[in-house]
Parts: structure tokens; sequence; C-alpha cells
């Protein structure tokens, strides 16, 4: 009966109007759309407000205006229709962005443009190849987007957000990834690589969030034969924020090469996050352009366990802290720690000189009974000063008078600069003594300034597989 009326009431509507059954109505008299209310974009222009963190490279982006909302547009495609958004940008420099305004009406022909500026370019190690130099055949070359398989638990889904503007590219995963080759971007170039020629390279990756297993697979066109390609199965681990450089040297072309596609895939890869791809440098060995190579590390980066995996050892354990705070070797009381699950900052308010005047320790129920069997450790610190070294030492806990602080994976000084984080790593570490019955961390932060405050996350252990 309820529909029947529904009905009845919609005709007598239409009868009353006068429009015969027919006649059509338009999506404009449907929607009752004014093209005369469209927003003008000049109307807006004070309610653009774009704000730079120097410190961290970070543009933080907001429309303040009622009643409408921002179309925001970065290398001529719409990036963000959000009031709020920030974006991450590497290399110092003169950037802008487009904005657009809408409302249900339509959106603004006029469009304004809002300019900015990065004044240092972050960079912490090795910076990769000279990009400009007249060798490297990326600049020489063409380089496009050729395709994308973004494949959540292997069901594909719509591109991830993309921009490329001859020189970076920027993308966003708004959907997390779980293996491997599930959100691969393709880079089709016109360059060519000779049979038996060798080639150096390398790339900057910086990643808004930690992702581990990034793969970068360089092949000849419709020939991704691990054996015709270049480091198939190397993975890259990125640390939020920070700018890493992935490079090559001396390999020689397998077979001709001929315009080669750059596979890059982020399978694993967090909800949300924002990769940015940039300084691709491809050129022949034989052409020096003046770099200087850092010395390869003695064992490769190993893939790691999730933080919450029950594989990483640390997420299992058990402890209590002890501390020794003593500027000037004068005991005072202990600092501060603020948990966040298993992450944590520790509050130095007085300063220190001298190594080991600011111990945090964690003495844990975690056992080593074979020394044979080798670990992996990876922590993320980060401080709001200056730090000429933190001290990070796994040790084997001390049991009633007898010492065993000779008995340690590892003991490294960490020096940290300003607010970057720095992620600290060993692979392949054995007890240099013996079996442990009880395993401390030890973290030991002397030689401090006063107030500092270090922020410690994701620690992993976990036993190395090759």
């Amino acid at each position: 009966m309820a529909m029947k009326l529904y009905i009845k009431t919609i005709a007598l509507a239409i009868a009353a109007l006068g429009i015969t059954p027919t006649q059509s109505c338009s999506e404009t008299d449907i929607y009752n759309v004014d093209a005369t209310a469209v927003p003008q974009a000049a109307d807006y222009d004070n309610d653009i407000v774009i704000n730079v963190d120097q410190e961290t490279n970070t543009v933080n982006f907001s429309f303040v205006g009622k009643g409408v909302y921002p179309v925001w547009i970065i290398d001529g495609k719409t990036y963000s229709t959000k009031h709020e958004f920030s974006r991450y940008y590497r290399k110092a420099g003169e950037y802008s962005i487009e904005v657009k305004i809408a409302n249900a009406n339509g959106m603004s022909l006029g469009t304004l443009t809002k300019t900015f500026t990065i004044e240092k370019t972050k960079m912490d190690g090795f910076g990769g190849y000279v990009y400009d130099s007249p060798f490297n055949l990326w600049k020489t070359g063409n380089a496009r987007i050729n395709s994308f398989f973004y494949a959540p638990g292997w069901s594909q889904i719509a591109d991830p957000t993309n921009s490329f503007d001859g020189d970076t590219f920027t993308l966003m995963f708004p959907e997390a990834t779980t293996d491997q080759w599930q959100a691969q971007m393709h880079v089709g170039t016109d360059i060519s690589l000779s049979e038996g020629e060798h080639y150096d390279g390398s790339v900057i990756f910086t990643a808004s969030m930690d992702m581990n297993n990034v793969t970068l697979k360089i092949h000849p066109d419709g020939d991704d034969d691990d054996a015709h390609s270049f480091f198939p199965n190397q993975k890259i681990n990125l640390t939020a924020g920070e700018p890493k450089t992935f490079w090559f040297s001396d390999l020689e072309a397998a077979v001709p090469m001929n315009n080669i596609v750059f596979t890059f895939d982020f399978g694993g890869n967090p909800a949300g996050v924002e990769v940015t791809i940039e300084n691709i440098v491809i050129k022949k060995h034989s052409d020096d352009d003046g770099t200087e190579l850092p010395e390869l590390p003695s064992t490769p980066e190993p893939n790691w366990v999730g933080v919450d995996s029950p594989d990483n050892l640390w997420s299992l354990a058990n402890y209590t802290n002890t501390f020794y705070y003593a500027p000037g070797w004068a005991q005072i009381a202990d600092p501060v720690l603020t948990f966040s699950g298993r992450n944590f900052s520790v509050d130095l308010p007085e300063a220190t000189t001298d190594q080991w005047q600011a111990q945090v320790a964690f003495a844990t129920d975690l056992t080593v009974p074979d020394a044979d069997v080798p670990y992996d450790f990876k922590v993320t610190l980060k401080s709001n000063a200056d730090h000429p070294g933190v001290t990070v030492k796994l040790v084997q806990a001390d049991e009633g008078e007898t010492k065993h602080d000779g008995n340690f994976f590892f003991a490294e000084r960490v020096p940290l600069t300003a607010d970057s984080p720095k992620t600290f790593w060993v692979s392949s570490v054995k007890p240099v003594e013996g079996p442990m019955h009880a395993v401390n961390l030890v973290f030991d932060f002397g030689g401090n300034a006063a107030g500092t405050t270090v922020e410690i996350s994701d620690i992993t252990l976990q036993l190395h597989h090759d």
C-alpha cells in the first residue's frame, strides 16, 4: 500500500508541473544544479594555507574555506580533495601546487597556483651516482609508466595514485598488500644495454612509512627471465622518512637488453604509504662520473620479519628495566621511559659527558642455548638533539656476583642527527664467548645534551636465515 501511495504522489506532482509522460527530465533538473553557483577560485585565495616543516621536509596543506572543497593538483593530476594533507619533498627547490574549488554545482574554471620552498635536500649517506652526468642514460632516454599490477590478496584493484614529472615518481598505495609482487609498477624506456657491457646504477627511494622487501628488477622489454635481469631477487628495506640509495656497480648485461624495463614492487606495503622514486642513474661502468663509492657492507641486510610477528623474539620477551643515570659519575634519579606498545622514548633532563653515564637496560627472559646459531638485530633511534653515539649492546645477563659483560653479540655506537631517524642493524651475529642463560639489551645515552629525548622503535631480534 505504501509503494502505491508513493507512486501516486509522484504522478500527481508531475501532472501539476505540466510534464507529460513523453517528456523527460535532464540531470540538471533532477539535481537542481545551478551553473551560476559554481565557485570562483579567486574568491578563496586566502583560504589556502601551506606550512613547510624545514626540519623534516614535510609540507602541510590545508583549506579553511566553508561550503566548498579543494581539488589539489600536482603535476597536472588530481592528488587529493581533502581539506588537509601532508606531503614529503626530499630535494631543495621551489615547488608549486594548483588548487581548484568545487561544490555541488561543479568545479571552478579558475585555478589558484601556490608556491613554496624546500630549503635543504635530505640525504643521510651515499647519494648514488651523478644524476645530471652526461653519462646517465636515463637522462638522455625516455621513460613512461607502462602498467601497474596492484592486487591485495592477489585480487587486482585500481592503480595506486601516481605521478611522474620526468624525473621523480610519486606513488600512494591506499590498500595494504601482504606478499611480494602484489604491488608492481612497470616503467618502460627506450634505453638499450649491450650484451657483455658492464654497467653502474643507482636509485633513491623514500617511503612515508616503514616498508620491507621493496624489489627492483631491470630487464629487457618482453623478457623478465631472472637470468637476463639485473638483481631480480634483491630486496630493499625502507625506514619512514629516510631516503635510501639502492646502487650497483660493474654488473654485466648477459644478453642484449633492448628497451629496458624497470619493474618496481612494493608488495607487503602498509595501507596509505607514499613512496617517491628519484635520481635514477644507469651508465656504463667505463664512464667515470667522479662518484666515490662507499664501502660495501660486510653482510647483506637480511629479510626482516614483522615487528609483531612471533618470529620476532623480542615481541615474546618479558623484561624488567634497570637504570644507571650519573652525570659526572654521580647517580641521580632514573630517566623517564614512556611506552607505546613495545616502542618507547627516554627523557634525559640532565646532560652527561661520557659513555656509560646514561644506561637503560632491559633484563629479559630470552635465552641462547646454542652459541653457534646466528641472529639478526635491528632498532630505529630518533633523538631531538644531536648525539655523538648511542651505545647499543646485546649481552649476557650477570648471575649474582658473576659478571658476563664480556659475552655479547655486539656493542656498537650509533651517532644521531637531531630529528633524523636512524636504523641500526647487524646480521648473522653470535655470542662471542658461549651460550647465554639470559639476555640483556642495553642502551647507553652517555654524552647526551640536557633535555634530550630519544625515541626507540621497531626492535627486532630474529634467527638468521640465509
